[in-house]
């Protein structure tokens, strides 16, 4: 007889059907106030497995197209036992599958308390006597996304698709599912009615995990109301897959590499396990901006708890639109002063102080340049100690420079390597973290920089790629990539063991390594290298969605002396975590003091910032749109940053379930703008346009 495995816990539900057969389904997950059960299924011929695993030498189920959900090894997984433990933060359920031919698989799924979201991931161990091939394994998959209520999938499911890019973060694009040609359909002869050989996905292709596609996603039902999120936590190479199965179905399958879409191979050997990368998946009762604050509240918890994410130091940085890798001795102590009077808490000095000349391909021994520094670099460091700022440097710890003098003299296997040479991207060698003396000598050079300087903050950055992957000593190119950043990640957490209080600041050209692989691990996320404050406004009013607002690095980069350009800039990064840089020479008395404003009036909200939820009461911005809304809801106070680029004029709906009490123009104090709120609407006129206006809205009722 089947039978249930069902737990409720952070407001979910969450089915599993252990049939008579033995093969495990994730039948429902729905939000617990839902209070429904999953749909039994009439066709028991057509299985939806807990784990897809595609096999070397064996068979798909029957024709799939590309998809990953038909694996014929997926059936071969029986269940045996299940745990529902708790642990400290929640409960995790783990679901043992054996095989014949001694393949287990231990399925594990997290819970949070009070979270809508869990985490996934699969182990197999091989405890057989023969060596088997991975080419697909699931880290999530849920066959019946959209499935509760009355109406088929097609007819009520939006796809949200994070579109990512250099310079334009974050933005989103929404699709009526029929658009991307998933609807259900009947196959002739077969009668199948949904069934259908295509899929719609997404994926990173290489080492910079966001290049493309943001590693996340938003599905909605338009009947239900539900809207599902999800994210894929690694910095590598990952896919996300919709698509149709038999019986009006649709799936959404999460993984790391594939050998399909990566060329990823794993040579599993009697006695080796391996771990896929985990998945992030939740359901709540609302729109995006539920679903989002489901996500926010996730990635809370998973984060290393770190003391940066609760002060949410002010950050100046002397690179964007300021001194743009040219740093010296003198540049340095003159935007040191301004930062001290804006009231900065930390201050990094970006790239070039390692070299005197064109830096980019000298990067890699990491020692100061006496030309751009005569009395030193400490000289300068505790210059911005005496002015009560924490220093920081930049550093590019995985690679070094095509004519950077160590690197010559280095063997190739520090370095990423494919048909007997070194991969090299932009004048750039890829380290590579799996060998031991790499991580040693990283480790040796933040090391020194601390014992030396006394630096409290790194910028890590990431300008190039793996490509690929690696051939040495690994089964697949692709497989290296993820071996190298598990070592990563080992790195980082020694150097965190170490230095607890440390900071270090996610980079990666900006924001092309926004993922929740690096951001469990680092306090800060550059968002982007957009250098137009205008359009990085369309960055500020979305990148919520993807990172924690506390630890969304957004910069104010004035480099016009004109108030509203000021003002502009500043709210660009008041809802967020403010990366200061900019012209500041340029500024005058005015200006500085609106920066000073701005920077004494978010260390009063930051403790907000990091508890409240974001929200998109316009939805997603995109840069077609006139205005741009992005507000932060901590219980009744909301915090609304408007963006009119284009317009002067702006309404905009507030649905709170509350009555909405007083608001008032925060920033600037002056205000300078008309605005009321009637009927759940706010209502805006701008003095002009290419204006922004931060407002604080209290709730009642």
């Amino acid at each position: 007889m089947d039978k249930n495995i069902v737990v409720r816990e952070g407001g979910l539900s969450v089915w599993f059907q252990v049939r008579e057969d033995g093969i495990v389904e994730l039948s429902g997950f729905s939000p617990v106030e839902m209070n429904v059960s999953p749909k039994a299924r009439e066709d028991v011929e057509n299985v939806s497995p807990l784990v897809e695993v595609q096999i070397t030498g064996k068979s798909t189920r029957g024709m799939h197209a590309y998809k990953h959900n038909s694996s014929s090894a997926s059936l071969d997984f029986h269940y045996r036992e299940h745990k529902l433990e708790k642990w400290e933060k929640g409960k995790e359920l783990q679901i043992f599958l054996d095989t014949e031919y001694g393949l287990e698989a231990v399925y594990h799924m997290k819970f949070f308390d009070g979270v809508a979201v869990v985490q996934a991931w699969t182990q197999l161990n091989n405890k057989g006597r023969e060596e088997i091939g991975l080419e697909y394994v699931s880290s999530f998959i849920y066959q019946n996304l959209c499935g509760d209520g009355k109406l088929p999938y097609e007819e009520k499911t939006d796809i949200y698709t994070p579109l990512n890019g250099w310079s334009c973060e974050a933005q989103w694009k929404k699709e009526d599912i029929r658009d991307l040609n998933l609807p259900g359909m009947t196959v002739n002869g077969f009668n199948e009615p949904g069934f259908g050989n295509n899929r719609y996905c997404y994926g990173g292709r290489s080492s910079w995990s966001s290049c493309e596609y943001l590693p996340m996603g938003f599905a909605h039902d338009r009947e239900t109301g539900e809207t599902y999120c999800f994210q894929i936590e690694h910095s590598g190479q990952w896919h996300a897959e919709y698509g149709t199965e038999p019986g009006e179905r649709l799936y959404l399958a999460l993984s790391g590499p594939t050998e399909a879409e990566n060329g990823w191979w794993k040579n599993l050997k009697p006695g080796e396990s391996f771990t896929t990368v985990p998945a992030a998946f939740g359901v709540v009762q609302g729109d995006v901006s539920v679903a989002a604050a489901a996500l926010t509240a996730y990635r809370r918890k998973i984060r290393r708890p770190n003391a940066d994410d609760e002060k949410l130091n002010v950050v100046f940085n002397d690179y964007m639109n300021c001194l743009m890798g040219d740093p010296t001795d003198e540049k340095e102590r003159m935007i040191i002063d301004k930062a001290a009077q804006m009231g900065c808490e930390y201050y990094c000095l970006d790239c070039g102080w390692y070299d005197k000349g064109y830096w980019w391909d000298r990067v890699g021994e990491w020692v100061e340049c006496p030309e751009r520094f005569p009395n030193g670099l400490k000289a300068i460091c505790e210059y911005a100690k005496k002015k009560n700022m924490v220093m920081g440097l930049w550093l590019e710890i995985e690679v070094m420079g095509v004519a950077c003098e160590l690197a010559t003299k280095l063997p190739d296997d520090w370095f990423i390597c494919r048909h007997g040479k070194r991969h090299i991207d932009n004048k750039r060698y890829l380290l590579d973290f799996r060998n031991p003396k790499v991580r040693e000598y990283c480790s040796d050079v933040v090391e020194r920089l601390i014992k030396d300087y006394g630096v409290g903050y790194f910028k890590i950055d990431y300008n190039v790629t793996v490509g690929h992957g690696s051939d040495l000593y690994s089964d697949s190119c692709s497989d290296a990539i993820m071996e190298h950043y598990k070592y990563l990640y080992r790195w980082y957490e020694e150097i965190f063991e170490k230095h607890p209080d440390l900071v270090i600041e996610n980079c990666g050209s900006g924001g092309q390594r926004m993922d929740y692989g690096m951001l469990k691990l680092l306090s800060l996320q550059s968002t982007s290298d957009q250098t137009d404050y205008i359009y990085n406004s369309y960055i500020a009013a979305n990148v919520a969605s993807a990172v924690t607002p506390e630890q969304a690095g957004m910069w104010v980069y004035p480099y016009e002396d004109e108030e509203e350009h000021v003002i502009y800039n500043m709210v660009n990064g008041l809802l967020l975590r403010p990366y200061v840089s900019g012209m500041v020479w340029k500024l005058s008395d005015n200006s500085m003091k609106l920066m000073q404003e701005g920077i004494a009036l978010y260390k009063e909200i930051r403790s907000d910032v990091k508890e409240a939820v974001p929200f998109f009461p316009l939805g997603f911005g995109n840069i077609r749109q006139d205005a741009l809304a992005y507000g932060l809801r901590k219980e009744d106070t909301v915090y609304l940053a408007v963006f009119a680029p284009r317009t002067k004029d702006v309404e905009i709906p507030l649905a709170f379930g509350k009555e909405t009490g007083q608001a008032e123009v925060i920033y600037p104090k002056k205000g300078n703008c008309e605005y009321k709120v009637k009927d759940g609407i706010l209502s805006l006129h701008m003095p002009q346009e290419k204006t922004a206006r931060l407002l604080k809205i209290t709730l009642k009722g």
